[in-house]
């Protein structure tokens, strides 16, 4: 079994390795040049748990290669999947031009004389696969759909920081096919049956639920994080303590516990992304999304709320401009070094507006990481944003203490060595600012601990 993965970018690469796990020859094409000199030395262009590991066994075991020319590639492939960025840097909705020339190129290099299998495993808009399979009809009409090759919707569900073990071991398969397809479920099997064999549940649906389907796991799960988050808030307001009230939700049979964790927002690219994108696409159908319009508002007032709570907690009769602010975390969630709309670096950015001096550690983030480039150029460029190589650095005479990324490392810091360094006051203990709820007010008797909703 041959497999070529269009895409060396997180899913691409995740999906190659996980391919080569199942013990498939794997192809991957990437365009950009610097990326693929780094694939071809065994060098991840992502960061994710068992990545590294996973690239170099492939190497070494010669089951994957990389190149550049998807054409030369096509003819000799069983299954193509199309994991290309479709993101747009600035904008709502998706950019699908790489995507459509990625089709373009394997529509015209498809044989007439084998069966191949194209599997769109980015994420796209509800409809893409459809429009995919009517231009492939219009440039190649010599060709026969379920004879010469099908095109299945096979969304991703991949979590930063377990994303291998999601593509792996994941719990349900999504298939979407134009008609019922013989060779496709055939293809399907093959590729797919070591998740068979573990009993994974296998949806086959149309293209559309299929590519709706990620769009509404992803959009349900964030209006879920929204509303954990309001519920802390008002337990703030309240005098009740969200632990309880999250313990009580969980035990519920029609909710359960996942998404009901409080954070600082929703953040990465998937989540905010997606949920625009589904409301865009509802507008170009005349139709209001009133709920995942809420999910977004609330997500603005939670980040603004948190910038506004911290400048309130160093507003005093000194200027705040003379006031430092350390940040823990600047990734949205662990195991990541994914930014992209992190609540971290919105509150930074606005705290950094106000002029207010920010130390920040981040354990991906050191000065001398290669992940710097990944901040916004207006945060590095900032002379009052300091990015430090430990926390303790970040803490030194430190007026109060944001945590906004829960790394299991802050679990263990000396805080009676961190008191011991912050900026104190007569009278007054340093504070802590726990957006993540790691900790609670009896583990810390010296300092005015501030959670989210709890007691």
């Amino acid at each position: 079994m041959h497999v070529t993965v269009v895409g060396g970018g997180y899913v691409g690469l995740i999906s190659a390795i996980c391919f080569c796990e199942f013990g498939f020859d794997v192809s991957v094409i990437e365009d950009d040049k610097e990326k693929l000199r780094k694939l071809k030395s065994g060098e991840s262009s992502v960061y994710e748990v068992g990545v590294e590991q996973g690239l170099k066994k492939a190497i070494e075991s010669n089951l994957i290669t990389f190149s550049n020319d998807l054409s030369k590639v096509v003819p000799e492939t069983d299954a193509i999947f199309i994991a290309v960025a479709t993101t747009k840097l600035n904008g709502p909705d998706s950019d699908l031009s790489l995507f459509h020339q990625t089709i373009k190129t394997i529509t015209l290099s498809l044989p007439r004389d084998r069966y191949v299998g194209i599997f769109i495993k980015t994420s796209v808009p509800v409809g893409t696969c459809s429009i995919v399979a009517n231009n492939l009809r219009f440039m190649r009409p010599d060709l026969v759909a379920g004879k010469h090759y099908d095109i299945v919707a096979n969304p991703g569900f991949l979590r930063e920081g377990s994303a291998i073990r999601d593509f792996m071991v994941p719990n349900r398969a999504i298939i979407g096919l134009e008609s019922d397809s013989q060779k496709a479920k055939e293809l399907i099997s093959k590729i797919y049956q070591s998740l068979i064999n573990m009993n994974v549940p296998f949806i086959y649906t149309n293209f559309e639920s299929a590519e709706l389907i990620r769009s509404a796991t992803i959009a349900f799960t964030a209006t879920k994080m929204a509303f954990i988050n309001e519920m802390a808030d008002l337990c703030d307001r309240s005098g009740a303590d969200i632990n309880a009230i999250i313990k009580g939700l969980a035990l519920e049979q029609g909710i359960g516990p996942k998404a009901l964790t409080v954070s600082p927002g929703i953040g990465g690219t998937s989540f905010p992304r997606t949920v625009r994108i589904l409301i865009n696409t509802a507008d170009s159908m005349g139709m209001d999304l009133d709920v995942l319009n809420g999910v977004l508002k609330s997500n603005e007032n939670r980040i603004k709320g948190i910038k506004d709570r911290i400048i309130r907690l160093i507003e005093d009769e000194e200027p705040i401009t003379s006031k430092k602010v350390s940040v823990l975390g600047l990734a949205f969630k662990p195991l990541t070094n994914d930014v992209r709309e992190s609540a971290s670096i919105l509150v930074i950015n606005d705290l950094l507006d106000n002029e207010i001096p920010v130390y920040a550690y981040d354990p991906l983030f050191t000065s001398d990481s290669k992940e710097l480039y990944r901040l916004p150029e207006r945060i590095n460029n900032d002379q009052n944003f300091h990015l430090v190589d430990s926390v303790y650095e970040a803490v030194m005479q430190s007026d109060i203490l944001v945590i906004m990324t829960n790394w299991a490392e802050f679990v263990t810091l000396d805080f009676d060595k961190i008191y011991e360094l912050m900026n104190k006051k007569p009278g007054r203990n340093p504070v802590i600012l726990d957006f993540k709820n790691m900790f609670s007010k009896t583990d810390f008797p010296n300092f005015e601990y501030v959670s989210q909703g709890e007691v």
